[in-house]
């Protein structure tokens, strides 16, 4: 090798290139990407069905709710026109006085086919209320005739708070006095008789409501 070749061996020229400095893995690097575990997707599914199923339980609440205040408004249409038809309001219960005369079983037939019942008096309040609705004498749904002495309501209730007038009931003359009537007398606390049956009068129908 000669001077010159050694020379210039000795002043070879240093490779500058800047060399690639691996990158530091940082937390959310490729290196440290969160992995779910089993117990957070059941955690998850467990959330999923938890509001999954509130929403369906308001849904139904919502439809129950919709649905109550329309039978309400439709209810109380209802009722409103009964009013028009000459049906009287009082607690909760709407009455219908007769303009004509019949025996106890076609009065009582008359209210059924209203959806209906025969007056029930279960008060003094409702007593002293239906005594100022006619002025005539009206059968009540109260009567005897299943057995004698056991006064019985239509609605299959056995007579508790009574009102007779003062000798009643007695069945005048021998005669079967199986059914209840108010009397025309002056007294609210004792206006009931015992009549016959197949007497002739007015009547008054009552229907349970919630207006």
């Amino acid at each position: 090798m000669s001077i010159f070749d050694s020379q210039n061996s000795g002043n070879k020229t240093k490779d500058l290139t800047p060399k690639r400095v691996p990158l530091a893995k940082y937390p959310g690097s490729e290196s440290t990407k969160w992995k779910p575990t089993r117990a957070g997707v059941v955690c998850l599914g467990l959330l999923s069905i938890v509001l999954l199923a509130g929403i369906i339980g308001l849904l139904v609440c919502y439809i129950r709710v919709t649905h109550s205040l329309k039978e309400n408004e439709t209810n109380s249409k209802a009722n409103v026109k009964l009013m028009d038809q000459g049906w009287r309001y009082y607690k909760s219960s709407l009455y219908f006085i007769s303009t004509e005369e019949k025996s106890w079983e076609d009065s009582k037939r008359d209210c059924e086919g209203r959806n209906a019942d025969l007056l029930i008096i279960n008060s003094w309040e409702e007593q002293v209320f239906t005594h100022r609705l006619n002025k005539e004498i009206f059968w009540i749904g109260l009567n005897d005739k299943v057995q004698d002495g056991k006064w019985m309501w239509v609605d299959g209730t056995e007579l508790i708070t009574r009102y007779w007038d003062r000798g009643q009931p007695n069945s005048k003359y021998g005669k079967d006095e199986d059914c209840a009537a108010r009397w025309l007398v002056e007294s609210f606390r004792k206006s009931w008789h015992d009549a016959p049956c197949n007497q002739l009068h007015f009547w008054i129908c009552e229907k349970r409501v919630q207006l």
